[in-house]
């Protein structure tokens, strides 16, 4: 069972990254996948308008780890849109909250609670998230999570579709998502003796 680790360092704030200069746009995508626990890994890139590679969209559950490459990810599932800087290199992830933002844990990172549980359908942290970033909004969406072997083993065999939508927003003008003014989490989740899965959440609000 994959614990919710973003209570020890999720921070919040009512304002959003300074905006910055404008953003070229990109040509829009719609992406579908069937997900499943054999293979976790999802990825495209993002295209300018002129067809060059402006960034990398990213997704991995949350075992992933390769620091020379995405870098970490965490929960059941994440994903990430990595800026194509200079020479192809890759540069950070827009998804997080800010430019000092140290943690690979974003709001594009999900725990079962928010697909099947009581964070379902809270709108920043359930089942589907919207960003608006980079002159772009982008929606990353997790659904029809099912067992593949029975549903004890729901944490550790299992598949999912993921839709991802990403389209031109002249007014999103900020570098990077921003902070929520709350967040929904699991204070804990697992399955019970009866075959059901159960989650205790909660919901946490800024400090003012």
């Amino acid at each position: 069972m994959k614990i919710n680790s973003l209570l020890c360092y999720m921070l919040f704030s009512l304002n959003f990254p300074a905006a910055s200069a404008d953003y070229p746009p990109i040509i829009p995508v719609h992406k579908q996948a069937e997900i499943t626990s054999e293979n976790t890994a999802f990825e495209f890139y993002l295209l300018s308008e002129k067809k060059i590679k402006a960034y990398e969209f990213v997704c991995r559950d949350g075992d992933y780890y390769n620091e020379s490459g995405f870098g970490n990810f965490s929960g059941f599932y994440q994903c990430k849109l990595i800026q194509i800087i200079k020479n192809g290199r890759l540069g950070a992830d827009v998804l997080a909250p800010d430019i000092s933002w140290r943690s690979s844990v974003t709001r594009a990172r999900f725990d079962v609670s928010s697909i099947i549980g009581g964070c379902r359908n809270h709108p920043e942290y359930g089942h589907e998230r919207v960003f608006f970033v980079q002159g772009m909004k982008v929606i990353i969406n997790i659904h029809d999570l099912k067992p593949t072997a029975g549903m004890v083993n729901l944490f550790d065999k299992y598949k999912f579709t993921l839709d991802v939508n990403i389209n031109n927003h002249p007014s999103s003008s900020s570098e990077f998502s921003g902070y929520e003014k709350e967040m929904c989490t699991a204070e804990y989740e697992r399955i019970d003796q009866s075959g059901n899965y159960v989650d205790k959440v909660k919901i946490i609000k800024q400090k003012e």
